[in-house]
């Protein structure tokens, strides 16, 4: 799956000479949490957060008056406080989904504006990746989850597999993490069923290795 999947087509932008105030405005009134900041020419110049508006607002502790205030935050421009162009991590619809949340993870960061060349065409947030892990596992469907625990060799993973064939019974997804637990790989199958003794019974007669089995979803 790719970043075009799931990212949210043109996305709402501002120009780098709004004000502060027009930005605050802007994030509460359309409830988004991230602003491309476009410039005359439609190219990105930056990057506006919900968390940026509230490092640039007044402290508390403030001991100016509300009129000097909205006259000091109304001559703030975006451009003052926005993450610029040149420190982005950007994105092209292309760009695989695993891809995406592995930069958002090592750059630690919310989201990721889409490119074609300069110019915006969408942008991918951390809820976007959160709901196609949701999608990929199969989370919203009902069925089984099977945790065991598999020799790194070839060919165990088709084993249990044709187990699940014989029982015809279909898989929703296979998880399998990259690290080792005493020389075993821990598994979790999600399978299209909840009715599951005799599938594990029959693994285990096989010799195969069963930590859990939850219906999923679970009560």
């Amino acid at each position: 799956m790719y970043v075009k999947n799931i990212m949210r087509k043109d996305p709402i932008t501002i120009a780098p000479e709004a004000s502060y105030l027009d930005a605050r405005a802007l994030v509460r009134e359309r409830g988004v949490r991230h602003l491309p900041v476009i410039d005359k020419n439609k190219r990105i110049v930056g990057l506006l957060t919900d968390r940026d508006i509230r490092e640039a607002g007044p402290s508390n502790a403030t001991l100016l008056s509300v009129q000097e205030l909205h006259y000091l935050l109304g001559k703030l421009k975006v451009a003052d406080f926005m993450t610029p162009g040149d420190k982005l991590v950007t994105v092209n619809p292309s760009t695989m989904i695993e891809k995406a949340a592995q930069l958002m993870h090592d750059h630690k960061i919310g989201c990721l504006p889409v490119l074609e060349g300069k110019e915006v065409v969408g942008i991918i947030t951390e809820a976007d990746i959160l709901e196609s892990f949701v999608d990929v596992m199969g989370l919203k469907e009902k069925g089984t989850r099977i945790t065991m625990a598999l020799k790194d060799e070839p060919g165990k993973i088709h084993g249990v597999l044709t187990v699940l064939k014989k029982h015809e019974v279909n898989l929703i997804s296979i998880v399998a993490p990259s690290y080792l637990v005493e020389g075993k790989r821990m598994v979790v199958f999600r399978i299209r069923t909840q009715e599951y003794e005799e599938i594990i019974k029959e693994l285990e007669d096989l010799g195969f290795e069963v930590l859990s089995v939850v219906k999923w979803p679970s009560m």
